[in-house]
C-alpha cells in the first residue's frame, strides 16, 4: 500500500482551479497588515479519522511553507524548517512521504475510509469543486467555517454525508475518502485556511529555526495528535469480503427489490458473483433498486460495494431511511453522493466496500437503502449489488 501513496499527487490543473483567492498568485502580495490582524486562534482541532494512530505516521504529503497555493519553485519548507530543492522536492523527501512543491495542506493515507470533522462548525461547502468537471482539483469536498477565523476543508473525498448549511459537531463523519479530483490514489487532502481572504495556514505551526516564509503566521491548532477512540468500523478494509458480523443483503436475494429495466452482469469479483446494472438519466428516475434489512434497535455503519465493471456514474444517488433515535417513530432520510467512476471503473482501482456512514434503526421501523438512476448524468452506469449494515457500539 506504501507503494501507491508515494505517487499521490495533485494533478497541474489545481494551480489555478482553487476553493479561494487566496489560493492565487496574489497570495504572494499579501499585505503586513493582514498578517498582524490575523488573531491566534487556540487549539481546538481533533484528528478526521477513527482510531487512535498517531498523526505523523498517516501523513504522506506535508504542507509547503514556501509558497503554499501551488507555485513550483522548486524550494520545499517543512513546518519544522526542514528544506529541500529542486525537481525532487515534488516527490520524495523521506520514504513514502512527499514534499509537495507549494502544497497547501497535508495528504492522509485514507483508504476509502470514513473522515471526521476536526471541531465543530458550520458547512459552508459541500459537493463538487468544478460540477463540469469531475477530475478538477479537490474533485468532491468539504469545507467547514469554525467561527475563530480558520475554516478546514476535506478533499477528493468519494461520498458525503453533509450539505451546505449543516452545523456539525467534533469528529462527525462528513464523507468517505477516495479519490475524486485530480488525485492518482485514494487519499484524503486536508487543509486550514484563515478567512475571510483563505490564507493557506500549516496546523501543525512552525518550528524551523528561522523566520516562517508562509505569508501568514502559522500556528499549532491540534488539541490531540491521534483519532478518535470511537470504534466505527472501516467497510473498506475487508476487501472483497463484507465486514465480520454485518448483515448482508444483496442483489437478486431477499430484502432487495427493483423497479425499471435491470440488466444482469456475472463476475468473480462481484458479491456473489453478480450484480444488476442500468444506465443512468439526467432527468427523472427510471430504474431503482432497494435493500431493506430487519435490524435491531442500534447505529449501523452502512456500506455499498461498488464493482469495476459497471459503476461509471460519478453521481450515484444513495437515499437511507432510519429512524431517529430521540423519537420513536420519526423516520429520516439521508441523500448521499458517491462518485462510483473513481472507485471500480477506474484503470488501477478495484471493486471493493464503500462507507456510507453511520445511522441509528430500529426493529420496528423502516431500514433502508434506495438508489436510484437520476444521476444527472446521461448514459452512464450504476451497479446495484451488494448491501451490509455493521452495528456499531
Amino acid at each position: 500500500m506504501k507503494t501507491r501513496y508515494m505517487f499521490i499527487l495533485l494533478i497541474a490543473n489545481v494551480l489555478l482551479l482553487l476553493v479561494g483567492p487566496a489560493f492565487s498568485a496574489t497570495a504572494s502580495a499579501q499585505s503586513s497588515q493582514q498578517r498582524t490582524a490575523l488573531v491566534a486562534p487556540a487549539p481546538f482541532m481533533y484528528q478526521p479519522y477513527y482510531g487512535t494512530t498517531p498523526m505523523k505516521s498517516r501523513i504522506v504529503s506535508y504542507f509547503d511553507h514556501d509558497r503554499p497555493w501551488y507555485v513550483t519553485d522548486n524550494y520545499f519548507v517543512r513546518y519544522d524548517g526542514y528544506t529541500s530543492t529542486g525537481s525532487a522536492s515534488v516527490y520524495s523527501c523521506q520514504t513514502g512521504v512527499n514534499c509537495y512543491d507549494g502544497h497547501n495542506g497535508y495528504d492522509y493515507n485514507f483508504y476509502y475510509e470514513p473522515v471526521l470533522s476536526v471541531a465543530a462548525g458550520t458547512v459552508t461547502r459541500a459537493g463538487w469543486y468544478d460540477p463540469n468537471n469531475h477530475m478538477s482539483a479537490f474533485g468532491l469536498y468539504v469545507g467547514i467555517d469554525h467561527g475563530n477565523t480558520i475554516l478546514s476543508v476535506y478533499g477528493h473525498l468519494s461520498m458525503l454525508n453533509v450539505a451546505v448549511g449543516d452545523k456539525v459537531g467534533t469528529q462527525w463523519q462528513i464523507g468517505t475518502s477516495g479519490t475524486t479530483g485530480s488525485s492518482t490514489g485514494p487519499h484524503l487532502h486536508f487543509s486550514t485556511f484563515f478567512l475571510p481572504y483563505w490564507n493557506a495556514t500549516d496546523p501543525n505551526g512552525w518550528t524551523g529555526k528561522f523566520a516562517d516564509p508562509n505569508t501568514v503566521p502559522d500556528y499549532n491548532l491540534w488539541l490531540s495528535q491521534t483519532g478518535s477512540t470511537k470504534a466505527v468500523p472501516d467497510l473498506s478494509s475487508a476487501g472483497l469480503a463484507a465486514y465480520p458480523g454485518a448483515t448482508v443483503i444483496d442483489d437478486g436475494a431477499k430484502g432487495w427489490s427493483s423497479t425499471g429495466s435491470w440488466a444482469s452482469a456475472t463476475s468473480s469479483t462481484d458479491v456473489n458473483g453478480g450484480l444488476h446494472w442500468t444506465s443512468t438519466t439526467n432527468g427523472v428516475a427510471t430504474a431503482t433498486s432497494k435493500w431493506q434489512a430487519t435490524l435491531h434497535d442500534g447505529y449501523y455503519e452502512i456500506g455499498a460495494f461498488v464493482d469495476d465493471n459497471h459503476a461509471t456514474s460519478g453521481w450515484a444517488t444513495y437515499t437511507i431511511s432510519s429512524a431517529d433515535p430521540n423519537h420513536t417513530g420519526v423516520e429520516l432520510q439521508h441523500s448521499l453522493e458517491v462518485d462510483e467512476s473513481r472507485i471500480g471503473d477506474s484503470s488501477w482501482n478495484h471493486a471493493q466496500w464503500v462507507g456510507l456512514g453511520t445511522y441509528y434503526f430500529r426493529a420496528s421501523q423502516l431500514s433502508q437503502v434506495l438508489l436510484t438512476n437520476a444521476t444527472g448524468e446521461s448514459g452512464n452506469q450504476i451497479a446495484a449489488d451488494g448491501v451490509e449494515f455493521m452495528p456499531v457500539p
